[in-house]
């Protein structure tokens, strides 16, 4: 069943006008750039942030009935939409240091009279999403980030961590990542904390004097097992509606089974400051003021965490501008809404942008404006437990948005200060990087896209500035996307190309209390001018994509991504040694074939071709970046379905490209490569064979 939000695309195809009116004027976009209003955002931040709102609570309830309501008063037709979904809250989440000293833990946040918000009577204490309830007794081992390769290093050192507690630092890797390996190494439970070094005093002033994490500052977080499969842990692959059928939780791969809770790092001292063994290996050292050691003992600790798991609902609102002559094609701009805290950045300083762009485009509508294609705004709920909202709306119309949907647009902590960074599917990242050049740097009053480039290279002793005039390739580094955010459903389960955005700066309240209305109007973004920027550049980017009668894919850029990401395999696979037979010379091969499939489909002639050449070679398009996904998924992580980008399963929210290969070469599976291979050999062949077409069909318009 199609939800609310989507059901007006098809209830009406059966009327739409195959017209072709051409690609819209520049006026509409020099229009939506005067639109945006700093103060709008402020006002819209002020009234998101004025509660804590946890997925699932009353306050996230009216979070969603404001955006709702604003929605609505923009003249957007916008739906609120229910899931239920398996979501714990804590009971307790507690610890005892009692040997050599006593201590009991965690300590209370505290904030400062000068922020009303530091005094919030209805915050949670700080726990693991998704953390599994238990009490254990045991010593504690510090594992530096809790990676891989710092327990390998332990090992070597003679250091079992096995029914031990594990302390482990923020960074270099998703939370849950530290609580899985620590997990399959035996390990009985797991403290988190955040450093200083990190982002705290060895960074910069402190909260409230400045943007870094203070000592009481907690990050919360989920630890869900994303690289498994993120949503509602009991319906893997299917929506969560109220009628869903569910998974008993035991089977359920992407939950932890040993309890885990956040700290802060001036709890973590009374812990490091009473760990004996062997000092730390180079790199571990932290920035509390004394010499870290490793343990075991003779800290001894008692962790006890409750968490009461109950299906509890969650609610997206959506919101769509149909379009004029291709409403079944829909463009999606998301952001979520709940927050662990108030969520300043993390994520209203998104919502605060996405609601100033519906705004600016329902005025554009009452002047006349219509796109080309729908535009739907997801808002999105529960993505801080583990992408649920998102993950569960396109499970649930996954087959329209597998057929339809030609791109997503991502916006999640829009903004913590005045440094633009994007990453992207290789075919928009073109476009991020001309459209970036259109909009005006608050500060600098130069292009986004200069001072973008500028801060990249400002540690570079000789730069050469590129020839603003001519850009036809990346001058910016544009990263992978892999998981972390709501465009992973659409990017890794149905092949939809995705972009997320924003302005990053010293952001050190993460997850903490005082992610709240203050620190932005203080550290963040004081002026609001930068979540007017961003508005501007996403919306930019939905009228492109939603307006022009081509879309503005680069399968070229695609095609060459690919080959390089081969070449990489190739070299990695050299640098092991092995002899292994492989086919990788093949698919090297057949990227090439598709280089040059792409270099012949470059010159399209616009206005030779009909609107139905123009819809069949956009539905070419769509099918290049569907070529990847398979029915089948990743060998292990089935819902994972994109043969070309996936989460790396130890990286969490990093990207791993040609994961299933990259999977096969880790753990050293050399007679499956063959398998593997034969999967990208067919998937490239797709890709080639859909760009051959877009060939032929242009080569037809430009004979009429």
């Amino acid at each position: 069943m199609l939800r609310r939000g989507v059901s007006i695309l098809v209830a009406t195809m059966s009327a739409v006008s195959f017209s072709f009116a051409g690609a819209p004027g520049d006026q509409w976009s020099e229009r939506f750039l005067a639109l945006p209003v700093a103060d709008s955002c402020r006002m819209y931040l002020y009234q998101l942030t004025e509660e804590p709102h946890v997925a699932g609570t009353p306050e996230d309830y009216e979070t969603a009935q404001y955006v709702l309501e604003k929605f609505r008063s923009f003249g957007i037709q916008a739906d609120l939409e229910t899931y239920d979904v398996y979501l714990p809250y804590p009971v307790r989440a507690q610890f005892q240091l009692t040997q050599p000293i006593q201590f009991s833990g965690p300590t209370r946040e505290t904030g400062t009279a000068r922020d009303k918000d530091a005094f919030a009577s209805n915050l949670m204490m700080p726990f693991h999403g998704y953390s599994a309830s238990g009490h254990v007794a045991a010593q504690v081992v510090y594992v530096n980030y809790g990676l891989p390769e710092d327990y390998e290093k332990l090992a070597a050192m003679g250091v079992r961590v096995k029914d031990k507690i594990i302390l482990a630092r923020y960074g270099r890797s998703f939370r849950g990542v530290k609580v899985k390996v620590a997990e399959e190494h035996g390990a009985s439970g797991v403290l988190i904390y955040s450093d200083p070094a990190d982002d705290g005093y060895m960074q910069g002033d402190v909260y409230p004097d400045g943007p870094y994490r203070p000592e009481t500052a907690v990050q919360r977080g989920s630890v869900q097992y994303l690289f498994e499969y993120p949503g509602d842990p009991l319906t893997p692959g299917w929506a969560a509606t109220a009628t869903a059928k569910r998974i008993d939780p035991s089977a359920a791969t992407n939950l932890p089974r040993i309890p885990s809770m956040p700290i802060s790092y001036g709890d973590a001292e009374k812990i490091l400051r009473h760990l004996a063994g062997p000092n730390v290996v180079k790199g571990w050292q932290g920035g509390l003021p004394f010499a870290y050691h490793i343990g075991p003992g003779p800290a001894e600790l008692q962790l006890d965490v409750e968490m009461d798991y109950q299906v509890r609902p969650i609610w997206n609102v959506t919101a769509t501008i149909r379009g004029s002559d291709e409403p079944e094609r829909i463009v999606v701009v998301g952001n979520h809404r709940d927050a662990w805290t108030y969520g300043a950045v993390d994520p209203n300083s998104g919502t605060a942008v996405t609601l100033e762009m519906a705004r600016a485009l329902g005025r554009m509508m009452k002047e006349g404006y219509r796109p080309r294609r729908t535009i739907v705004f997801g808002s999105w709920d529960g993505e801080e437990y583990g992408l649920l909202g998102s993950t569960e709306w396109v499970e649930e119309n996954k087959s329209l948005l597998a057929a339809n949907c030609v791109a997503y647009i991502n916006i999640d902590s829009g903004v913590s200060g005045d440094r633009f960074g994007a990453g992207a599917s290789p075919s928009l990242r073109g476009l991020i990087q001309r459209l970036t050049g259109q909009v005006n740097d608050p500060k600098s009053q130069e292009p986004v896209l200069h001072r973008w480039w500028a801060q990249q290279n400002e540690e570079k002793k000789k730069k050469t500035e590129p020839n603003w005039s001519k850009l036809d390739t990346l001058v910016v580094d544009i990263g992978d996307l892999g998981s972390g955010s709501d465009f992973t459903p659409f990017l890794d389960h149905i092949g939809v190309p995705c972009l997320s955005i924003g302005f990053g700066g010293p952001y050190g309240v993460y997850h903490a209390l005082a992610d709240d209305f203050f620190w932005m109007n203080h550290f963040g973004d004081p002026t609001f001018a930068y979540h007017a920027t961003l508005t501007k550049i996403a919306g930019l980017l939905v009228l492109e994509v939603a307006d022009q009668p081509l879309l503005p894919v680069d399968v070229l850029a695609f095609a060459r991504d690919a080959k390089k990401q081969i070449k990489n395999a190739q070299e990695a696979l050299k640098e092991t040694g092995v002899e292994q037979q492989t086919m990788l010379d093949d698919v090297s091969a057949k990227a090439d074939e598709w280089i040059q499939a792409a270099e012949n489909a470059t010159a399209l002639h616009l206005g030779q071709l009909k609107d139905e050449e123009l819809r069949e070679i956009n539905k070419r398009f769509m099918a290049i970046e569907r070529a990847f996904i398979s029915p089948e998924g990743l060998q292990g992580r089935s819902w994972f379905k994109n043969l070309y980008t996936a989460p790396g399963k130890y990286t969490g929210y990093a990207a791993e490209m040609l994961p299933g290969l990259r999977a096969l070469m880790s753990a050293k599976k050399w007679s499956e490569l063959p398998r593997e291979e034969t999967r990208l050999l067919r998937a490239l062949g797709a890709a080639v064979e859909a760009t051959r077409q877009i060939a032929v069909l242009s080569e037809k318009g430009q004979n009429h």
